[in-house]
Parts: structure tokens; C-alpha cells; sequence
């Protein structure tokens, strides 16, 4: 049975498509955006994330670590990155919280079993299944699985993607999808991979491919100061877009949300910026003087 990487299945969901929905995201991304705001999903494989604030002391992570990475911190038990193998035995006997594992194996079987229970919920509302990350589409053969037992139950698929993904797999996903969610982070392909670590020649290609296709398409910015607004980038939005028809870009502003998950983590917090309510108000005047429609999300 197709089986891959779930780190989060959110019920009733508003924000990732229409109506009330079920968001599925899996766990592992080819990307490293600068500011991503949910590090947990990069890795493909189950971490351990340690919220301090939730540490009352009690000491049964330090008995159960068999890595030594559990250490005495001020009344707190922290832990040493370098020794901890992400087993999750400490997270097992953690009575707070203070210790959760980000990722677990799921059957396709499973997901269904959870995505079935608002199925009333999804015909009332005109809601549906949404498959975020990460990157969804890494998930290969369990994502096409997924979203091959969703389309076939016959409720409506959102795929929220970052186009990096081999054009078999993501022209198979049109062909089963009723909307992409589609992230566009830089149209310059040096200073995509600046930002994420790749370039953006598939991700063209398979923005192509959806836009040409009788698929809905909802184009999302990831908005960073001094990053990816420039009029430069705007212009070649425009250019690009301005072949098939398209003017409206949903835009995200960076926000700081997720520098908790970065300290539970281990990881250093992104140096991002966050706009100003003037600052934002220049930028989307500057989509504006470009012939694009920013909308916010």
C-alpha cells in the first residue's frame, strides 16, 4: 500500500482554497526558501521539535534519551543537536508537549479515513481536500495516490505547489487537480536560486503547463522586502503573466510566525524583515503601476 511523510492534517480549513476543507501536508521540500515560515516541513523524514516554554523539569526525557542529547538547562531539559538522532523517545514520555515529533508514515488508506469524516461539510460549502508541505508534489507516488483517491471520491483538489516537480508527475497532477494554489518567488533564475536554492526553469515550465491547461490557477507571491519586490522582478511578473491574460497576483507579506518552530528546531532564525503598513502600501502601489492586481491573503 502507497505510504510517504504526513507532518500535519488540518480539519476545516478556510484559508487553502474554497470553502471549508481538509489541508493534507506532507513532509519534505526541494527547496530552501530564506523565509520560510514552517521549517519542519524541508526535511522528509520525522523531527524532533523542543518548545522550552512548555518544559516544566520533570526529567523523564533525560531516562528515556538513549543518545545522551537530553541536558539540564536552568530547571529545563534542552538538548544537544548534535547528539540527538530524532528517535523520538523523549517526545514519547513528555507529559507537556514540551517535546513533538514532526512527521509520521501514513497510508494512503489513512489520509482517506480523515478527509472522508467532512465530506458533508465539503458538499455544503464547496470545500474540498488541499495538499500543501513543504512540497506536496515530492511526496511522488503517495502524493499521485492521494490525490488520484480524492479526485475519484469525487471531491474537489487543491494542490498548493512551488512548481518545483518533474514534469511527468506534475502533468499528471493537472490532469487530477480543480486548482493550483501557485507560488511565484522570483522571475530571475540566479536570484531564484539566491532565495530558495534552485533555479526556477522548472518551476516556468510547470507554471506554463498549469496556466495553458483548462486547471484553475491562483498565482501567490511570497512578498520579502528587498528581496523579490523590485521593479525589475515586477516587470518580468507582468511580462510573463501578461501572456495568458493574467493580471491578479495573491500576495503574501513575510511575517515572523515561524521563528518558534525555527528555536524548537535548533536551526538559526531567518534575518528577514517584515514590511511596514507604509512600506507595503509603496510595494503594491508598484504592482499596480505594472498592470498587475495585487490581491492580499
Amino acid at each position: 500500500m502507497s505510504q510517504g511523510m504526513v507532518y500535519n492534517i488540518q480539519r476545516m480549513s478556510i484559508h487553502d482554497g474554497p470553502g471549508l476543507r481538509t489541508t493534507v501536508f506532507l513532509k519534505g521540500c526541494p527547496l530552501q526558501c530564506l523565509w520560510c515560515s514552517n521549517p519542519e516541513s524541508q526535511k522528509g523524514t520525522p523531527q524532533m521539535m523542543y518548545f522550552e516554554n512548555m518544559c516544566t523539569g520533570c526529567g523523564a526525557c533525560m531516562e528515556a534519551c538513549p543518545n545522551g542529547a537530553v541536558i539540564a538547562l536552568d530547571g529545563k531539559f534542552g538538548r544537544d543537536v548534535e547528539k540527538c538522532t530524532d528517535c523520538g523517545k523523549c517526545a514519547e514520555v513528555c507529559p507537556n508537549k514540551a517535546r513533538e515529533m514532526s512527521g509520521k508514515i501514513m497510508t494512503v488508506d489513512e489520509v482517506m479515513e480523515v478527509v472522508r469524516k467532512d465530506a458533508l461539510f465539503y458538499e455544503n460549502s464547496g470545500g474540498g481536500v488541499t495538499f500543501g508541505g513543504g512540497e506536496p508534489t515530492a511526496g511522488g507516488q503517495f502524493f499521485l495516490d492521494m490525490v488520484q483517491a480524492v479526485h475519484d471520491e469525487g471531491f474537489h483538489v487543491t494542490v498548493d505547489t512551488c512548481g518545483v516537480c518533474p514534469a511527468d508527475r506534475f502533468d499528471r497532477t493537472i490532469e487530477l487537480a480543480n486548482l493550483f494554489l501557485f507560488d511565484c518567488k522570483h522571475m530571475d533564475p540566479e536570484q531564484h536560486k539566491k532565495l530558495t536554492g534552485m533555479d526556477n526553469t522548472l518551476v516556468l515550465r510547470n507554471m506554463r503547463a498549469a496556466l495553458s491547461s483548462d486547471t484553475q490557477v491562483r498565482i501567490r507571491m511570497p512578498l520579502m522586502p528587498d528581496m523579490n519586490d523590485s521593479d525589475e522582478n515586477l516587470a518580468a511578473m507582468a511580462e510573463f503573466f501578461g501572456e495568458f491574460g493574467r493580471e491578479e497576483i495573491e500576495v503574501m507579506p513575510c511575517h515572523a510566525f515561524g521563528r518558534n518552530k525555527y528555536v524548537a528546531l535548533g536551526k538559526p532564525v531567518p534575518a528577514v524583515s517584515q514590511y511596514t503598513p507604509e512600506e507595503l502600501k509603496v510595494v503594491l502601489d508598484r504592482f499596480a503601476r505594472h498592470g498587475l492586481k495585487p490581491v492580499m491573503v
